[in-house]
């Protein structure tokens, strides 16, 4: 009898049909030399490639380079080019198109932001199909930067970087190596088609992208909800309610590289309060991150204590643990430094008078301004006053993280897939850059770095990061709390939707020849 009952079968994926994607922001020159924003970085994902990618297991692999291979100095990376890929045009894609590319990011006339760190690199022919890249220094993470896409020498030989961004190769006839090509374009959307020499091909004919005020984010959620569009990212917690209570939604969720801590300034203004390492472990312990993360994300969120998201390979449990939550022994360790609760004070002094009160500075923005608050309440439960102050995000940036010039402040970075976090943690950084490390002291935290950043090979890599977090702990320059996730609404009309575990925003498209919205037997 069994044998006599139908079979379920699975619908195929079948060529053709449009999927929309509401974009919030409205992009600039389709170029992936001229990003400027995450709205085009998003379009540009699906019309160029770079020569590398990092795949599900979060190791980088090649895109448009078939392998490479590392000279035993650590300072030469010799890629191999494909020699089985066309542009959209139909043209071969070649080594030529990689050297004109990196050769333009090292033009004197190339001011967009990492133009610094490219001049600061080699670039060759290394024989028939082949790239070589000559660095000054090791840096493990190097064939991550080689994600940037690529631009074809035929179409732009002989510009000027600014030639390069105004030309129509930049916009309306943009054209890559990747699943789509630039169709249309007009003030409410972007059109790509397939890209007929793509491989491999995308089973859509069309992917919308369908552009929303970026101060009406609301929009783009409405639009998904409406059926306008069939896709849309980085959705806000609190949004998040309204759209998993729509019957034809599906919302993806994805964990990201992002790290948000509390940086405590035990140099600068904030000497007199977080000089003493045991007050900023003190602290540490005296946040709850997980109802921080409750109460603000709606839980999405991953509890991250340490410099390295939780979601990256290098990410240590061990270190997470060595000062968890305790608020009786947060309390303590202040007494014991000094810092005590007079009777019926609210607010501990220290023994010269000086009451504890310090600000945080944070961005206006959701959740950063919520997250503060939470921290501040909780740490005002443990007789420390902490006064929020909002700032734009370039204030923020300008004013006061590059100056130094603050007590506390919330910053959050998306770190990307590699934990090489030199720039941000090593003492030796330039002063004027975006850094967190304190000038003395800090000796076997910056040789972690350096043998980190300089070491090939994952295991002695993993060896290093996880000693810089187990220091970096005892140590306690900042308050880590948590690693947003990304959520990503999808309408149940549009299948084969997918992401890696652990994503950055854009490589939510990493998959995108696998959506479908038609189905064959």
């Amino acid at each position: 009898m069994a044998a006599c009952q139908p079979i379920a079968t699975i619908p195929k994926a079948a060529r053709g049909g449009t999927a929309v994607e509401a974009l919030v922001g409205t992009p600039g020159a389709l170029n992936p030399l001229f990003e400027q924003d995450d709205t085009t970085r998003d379009v540009d994902s699906v019309i160029y490639q770079g020569l590398t990618t990092v795949d599900a297991s979060q190791r980088v692999v090649g895109l448009l380079a078939s392998d490479w291979s590392i000279s035993p100095d650590h300072l030469t990376y010799t890629f191999n080019i494909r020699t089985d890929v066309k542009w959209a045009d139909g043209q071969p894609f070649t080594a030529d198109d990689v050297l004109f590319t990196f050769h333009v990011l090292q033009d004197l006339e190339y001011q967009q932001p990492g133009a610094d760190f490219w001049r600061q690199v080699g670039v060759a022919a290394g024989g028939p199909n082949r790239v070589e890249f000559t660095l000054r220094s090791p840096s493990a993470s190097f064939p991550l930067a080689l994600r940037v896409g690529i631009i074809a020498k035929h179409l732009f030989d002989g510009q000027s970087p600014a030639q390069i961004e105004a030309s129509p190769y930049s916009g309306i006839h943009a054209i890559g190596t990747g699943p789509f090509q630039v169709a249309a374009i007009d003030a409410r959307a972007i059109t790509l088609d397939r890209n007929p020499n793509a491989s491999p091909q995308p089973y859509l004919d069309h992917l919308i992208m369908r552009t929303y005020p970026a101060n009406n984010p609301q929009a783009a959620i409405l639009a998904v909800q409406s059926g306008a569009a069939d896709l849309v990212g980085g959705i806000d917690p609190k949004e998040l309610t309204t759209l998993q209570s729509t019957s034809n939604v599906t919302v993806l969720d994805a964990r990201t590289y992002t790290n948000a801590f509390i940086t405590m300034n035990a140099d600068g203004d904030g000497k007199t309060f977080f000089g003493d390492v045991n007050v900023r472990q003190a602290l540490v312990q005296g946040v709850d991150r997980e109802s921080v993360i409750s109460d603000v994300l709606g839980g999405h969120g991953e509890l991250d204590p340490t410099p390295i998201p939780a979601g990256d390979w290098a990410f240590t449990n061990s270190a997470a643990k060595k000062y968890p939550y305790d608020q009786l022994a947060a309390a303590k360790a202040l007494d014991a430094a000094g810092w005590t609760l007079a009777p019926g004070s609210q607010i501990r002094t220290n023994k010269d008078g000086v009451a504890f009160r310090v600000g945080l500075v944070v961005t206006d923005t959701y959740p950063n301004h919520e997250i503060a608050d939470a921290v501040a309440r909780q740490l005002g439960a443990l007789g420390i006053s902490v006064t929020v102050k909002a700032v734009s995000p370039t204030e923020l940036v300008q004013n006061y993280l590059l100056t130094h010039h603050y007590q506390m402040a919330l910053v959050v970075f998306d770190l990307g897939p590699d934990p090489d976090l030199f720039s941000l943690w090593h003492s030796g950084a330039d002063p004027g850059s975006l850094n967190f490390a304190y000038s003395r002291g800090w000796g076997l935290i910056d040789k972690d770095l350096e043998d980190g950043r300089a070491a090939v090979d994952q295991p002695a890599r993993l060896a290093a990061y996880t000693d810089f977090q187990m220091l970096i702990a005892d140590r306690a320059p900042a308050i880590f709390l948590y690693s947003a996730n990304y959520d990503y609404a999808v309408s149940q009309r549009v299948r084969g939707v997918h992401m890696n575990r652990v994503i950055e925003p854009g490589d939510r498209f990493q998959y995108v020849t696998d959506w479908y919205v038609n189905t064959g037997a």
